[in-house]
């Protein structure tokens, strides 16, 4: 059963308009390439060893992206509502991705192919823009993750976690978080007692 024409698409246009101004026909070339799609809990959007070739926009739910070594997961970041999921490295590299991108909670996606999206980016100066500016944040976001991950400690990692994303606590196992955050669920139990 097609549900595309029961979702409003515009939480993902409103992100957009933040980026740069469209006209009608502009966003157009949009609509043809959005589609929506449901995951259940621990459902993959993408699996390690595959190229991906979808973008997401989180309506409501949450993913988890996560690692797998020898048996041993590690979970490294989540996105929920009004955050885009996809593998931007096996993207734009054309390779597969190391890693597993998997729901946390049933969740619904704004899609689209990656392939047209990134062609969508060529057709307009407000659309080279949006492009250049969801780029920029990628990159920024993941230098700030790469430096955070040497040289902060479990509580600053928690505490920043805190500020910056307190439903994630009442949303994820507590497991899951305490995995994302490299300590041990009781470490991250003394952490809560202490910080109440």
């Amino acid at each position: 059963m097609n549900t595309d024409n029961l979702w409003d698409y515009t939480p993902l246009k409103s992100y957009l308009s933040e980026l740069a101004t469209f006209e009608e026909q502009e966003w157009e070339f949009l609509n043809e390439l959005l589609y929506i799609k449901q995951f259940d809990t621990k459902e993959y959007f993408h699996r390690a060893g595959r190229q991906c070739k979808t973008i997401g926009f989180i309506l409501n739910g949450c993913f988890r992206w996560v690692k797998n070594l020898n048996g041993v997961e590690r979970t490294f970041d989540f996105a929920i509502e009004n955050d885009f999921v996809t593998d931007y490295v096996s993207i734009m590299m054309q390779k597969p991705g190391e890693m597993d991108i998997i729901a946390v909670e049933k969740t619904t996606l704004i899609c689209m192919d990656a392939d047209r999206m990134l062609k969508l980016f060529d057709r307009s100066f407000s659309w080279q823009k949006a492009g250049r500016h969801l780029a920029e944040h990628t990159a920024c976001y993941a230098m700030e993750r790469l430096v955070a991950s040497y040289y902060e400690t479990p509580q600053i990692r928690y505490e920043r976690l805190i500020q910056t994303s307190p439903e994630l606590f009442l949303r994820i196992p507590h497991h899951i978080l305490a995995n994302y955050l490299g300590i041990t669920k009781e470490t991250l139990s003394r952490l809560r007692n202490t910080n109440k």
